[in-house]
């Protein structure tokens, strides 16, 4: 069972989870890693010694499981709710060097994200069967349970709940940023009768009494559609995907770039984490207080970076794919 994510629960304000902690020989292997990331802490060293010095994290699994992987397949909307639980830290009363304005800012960010996945995500959280993520978006899609959205080649796919689609297609209808309501009821239409389609074509639109002057203006202004660089067809698409695109983006590159450092072009766990709390102002301010386990469910799921087991708890390493 899992918990939908509402928007009372992406802007509480709430106290810091306390981390896990690691224990036994875990954290005498894990400040020996540290003091020769670190440099043992000599000022005369020279810069890059400490690089040099470093020694290859000892790997005793390379099978390693992330917090949030299902072990048995099940059902992919299940998947998609628990991703999307995952997805915000809650914002501490203090610490986060933000005033009452930025709070505010903050939460109203969150609010505007539509409570969409990435495959990447999807294909972390059920690491046992690459095909099964595939066959089973193309199932519930099919079934209009799900909708498909390919909005850039190079982010992959994303997915939203069809009933999540659909109320925010409805909020919109009901704002005062459209024109024409009844092509929204039209666009509406359309979709739940092409329920597995990612893009239109402006026959497609036309057809459904949809037209340049009568609808497709305000669906590409408010961001139901985008244009696809083709003549004539149009993705579908949800408000805000570039405000969620740059996020996930933006986070994914900060832990990739830190993977890079290292000689050995990896990490514990531990080590990105705490660095990944140690910059506040990164942390609230660029990535809104997403959570560190969101950003590394993508990084895996994405191929970018995998995991592997440590007397010192879980590692990470770079796998060599490019953004």
């Amino acid at each position: 069972m899992s918990v939908r994510l509402t928007a009372s629960l992406s802007s509480t304000v709430r106290r810091n989870k306390r981390k896990r902690e690691i224990l036994g020989s875990a954290v005498l292997h894990a400040a020996e890693y540290e003091q020769d990331v670190s440099g043992g802490g000599t000022d005369s060293e020279v810069p890059g010694s400490a690089r040099k010095r470093e020694r290859k994290l000892e790997i005793t699994n390379l099978i390693v499981a992330i917090e949030g992987e299902m072990a048995e397949l099940s059902d992919i909307t299940i998947g998609i709710r628990s991703i999307l639980s995952r997805m915000w830290d809650a914002v501490p009363e203090t610490g986060t060097r933000l005033n009452r304005d930025g709070i505010a800012e903050l939460l109203r960010f969150r609010k505007s994200i539509p409570p969409i996945v990435m495959t990447s995500h999807l294909h972390a959280l059920f690491p046992y069967d690459p095909t099964f993520i595939e066959r089973e978006l193309q199932r519930v899609a099919e079934e209009g349970l799900v909708r498909k959205m390919v909005v850039n080649q190079n982010a992959g796919d994303m997915v939203i709940e069809s009933s999540d689609y659909f109320r925010v297609l409805r909020e919109m209808k009901h704002s005062n940023k459209i024109s024409n309501i009844d092509s929204f009821d039209k666009f509406e239409d359309l979709l739940k009768s092409k329920p597995a389609v990612t893009r239109l074509s402006t026959d497609d639109l036309n057809a459904a009494s949809i037209t340049e002057d009568e609808g497709i203006r305000d669906l590409l202004s408010v961001g139901f559609l985008v244009l696809s660089g083709l003549p004539g067809v149009y993705l579908i698409s949800v408000p805000n995907v570039g405000s969620f695109l740059k996020l996930a983006f933006r986070s994914r590159k900060w832990v990739i770039n830190s993977l890079a450092k290292p000689k050995w072009k990896e990490m514990l766990e531990k080590s990105i984490h705490e660095r990944w709390d140690a910059n506040v102002k990164s942390r609230w301010r660029e990535f809104r207080g997403v959570s560190f386990e969101w950003v590394m469910m993508e990084v895996k799921g994405g191929g970018w970076c995998e995991p592997f087991g440590t007397p010192g708890g879980r590692g990470w390493k770079l796998t060599g794919k490019k953004e």
